[in-house]
């Protein structure tokens, strides 16, 4: 069982090829990837929560959401840089850069997920030169976080509703109970990914080398505006940093 991110909406991202917002989605990536000030980290983060919103109507809690099953990682990478560097205080402010850097990278990827079908998001992977295989990989790859997430929530409810109670008890008592919930999501996981792999066989997945495409990729204008302001915001980006 496979969650897809994707959320049906009327929106410009929407309607936007997805070789336009793959390569977006790569530049933006990229220039997060260059940033590590604690001040533009976060304002790249919130541009593109805001970003997703208006061109995207997404709405701010459904982004926030597919943030939660990664919480964990954010609070471990932001207390992580006080305590390896010296003096603390510094430690926090590259702690806030990295932990928003790697905020608004995770956001950025799921975006393309929230508005791209399965199918299309594939499809602008093999047109811009990898092949399908490599495409399907990191699709399922992107998705396999809040399918994990999900079975992880149902798993914790079905042991909830047996008396399980998982939130009572000092940090090792809950620790302690957590395998009640591990063991189930591990054998979940292997009978998903195993599941995955009968139904890829069952559609005879690698048969042929030569694949065929019910629908073909058409750039419109839009597309072609989208792709100048892309291209325009990463030279101006590269310009700005090259003099500074």
């Amino acid at each position: 069982m496979m969650f897809s991110l994707y959320l049906d909406r009327n929106s410009i991202l929407h309607s936007l090829d997805p070789r336009v917002k793959i390569i977006g989605t790569a530049v933006f990536t990229t220039i997060g990837l260059m940033v590590k000030d604690p001040i533009y980290s976060p304002l790249i983060f919130v541009v593109t929560v805001i970003g997703l919103r208006i061109l995207g109507k997404i709405e701010i809690k459904e982004q926030l959401k597919v943030l939660k099953p990664l919480i964990p990682v954010f609070v471990l990478t932001f207390i992580s840089w006080p305590i390896i560097i010296d003096p603390w205080e510094r430690g926090v402010l590259i702690g806030i850069a990295y932990t928003f850097r790697l905020m608004g990278i995770t956001i950025m990827a799921f975006g393309l997920m929230m508005t791209t079908k399965q199918r299309d998001l594939i499809r602008g992977f093999t047109k811009l030169g990898l092949p399908y295989e490599i495409g399907l990989a990191v699709l399922i790859a992107l998705r396999y976080v809040p399918t994990i997430y999900a079975l992880a929530q149902n798993v914790m409810d079905a042991q909830k509703s047996r008396g399980l109670e998982l939130e009572k008890g000092n940090f090792l008592e809950r620790a302690k109970k957590m395998t009640a919930v591990i063991i189930p999501l591990l054998v979940l996981t292997i009978r998903t990914a195993h599941e995955l792999a009968i139904a890829m066989e069952s559609r005879a997945f690698g048969a042929s080398r030569k694949r065929t495409y019910l629908v073909e990729l058409k750039m419109k204008p839009i597309d072609y505006v989208a792709l100048a302001i892309i291209l325009g915001v990463a030279l101006l980006y590269l310009g700005t940093r090259l003099l500074l």
